[in-house]
């Protein structure tokens, strides 16, 4: 998953080899992300997928929190294409 615009004015994004990239996601029975999947097979939990990428060893990823704090989340950078954002994924 490359995210070539990470908006107006910054520059070119080059994928950094020496980090993780997701490309695939597991969804739990709500539909929420439970699980990822990096490019070299190996898996991750959504809270260590977070922790991962706060620490950024993760590409084009970032966290948030839910509205009202509730918890952290993971989420894509926009770059205006919905078919790379996690949600939108392979599943595994």
């Amino acid at each position: 998953m490359t995210f070539q615009n990470r908006g107006e004015g910054n520059p070119e994004h080059h994928i950094d080899p020496n980090k993780l990239q997701i490309v695939a996601v597991r969804k739990n029975g709500d539909g929420d992300i439970s699980e990822v999947k990096f490019q070299n097979g190996e898996t991750a939990t959504i809270e260590q997928a977070i922790v991962m990428a706060e620490q950024d060893l993760i590409e084009d990823v970032n966290t948030g929190t839910t509205r009202g704090h509730q918890h952290k989340t993971l989420r894509s950078y926009p770059d205006g294409d919905p078919s790379n954002n996690l949600s939108n994924l392979p599943s595994f």
